[in-house]
């Protein structure tokens, strides 16, 4: 059994590599594409430090003052998950924000694996259909021009036996 500050890393981490995983089958990292390459990182960057173009952040909203360790295992738990994008142009910012909102849309239950351990899916979350893709209007630095950001909630139901 997985709970608490844990079990939302492995959810986190199992969207990231699953959307990952869509990405690449797509060809987004392979080369051959008109665009620089892409590069992932975990965390959305500091407002001040400079990120290179075509770099995906994946982030997890806010979550202070959610005491994730505590209560019982038969629960609901919503967190918001914010994928961003620093594309080298719009067309390339749109394209790739398009392909990650059809992703998630068409593949709202997503397996959530234990990678903690042995790699094993222990159990799955739902995408709620409040899924945005959006391009933030708060651009204050030249990396920030062509910044695409896809939003959604992840419903985590905890049920044990």
């Amino acid at each position: 059994m997985t709970t608490g500050g844990l079990r939302d890393r492995l959810v986190f981490d199992s969207i990231r590599n699953n959307v990952i995983a869509h990405l690449t089958t797509l060809g987004w990292f392979a080369g051959g594409r008109e665009h620089t390459a892409i590069t992932v990182v975990d965390e959305f960057p500091d407002d001040n430090d400079e990120v290179a173009l075509n770099t995906l952040a994946f982030s997890l909203g806010d979550s202070g003052g959610v005491d994730l360790e505590l209560g019982n295992n038969d629960e609901s738990h919503e967190m918001t998950l914010f994928i961003d994008f620093f594309a080298e142009d719009d067309a390339v910012g749109r394209h790739l924000r398009g392909d990650i909102y059809e992703y998630l849309r068409a593949n709202n239950i997503q397996p959530v694996y234990d990678y903690s351990t042995d790699d094993s899916q222990f159990g799955t979350v739902e995408i709620l259909d409040d899924i945005e893709k959006r391009k933030p209007e708060r651009a204050v630095n030249k990396w920030q021009k062509h910044w695409y950001v896809v939003s959604f909630t992840v419903l985590d139901e905890r049920t044990y036996t």
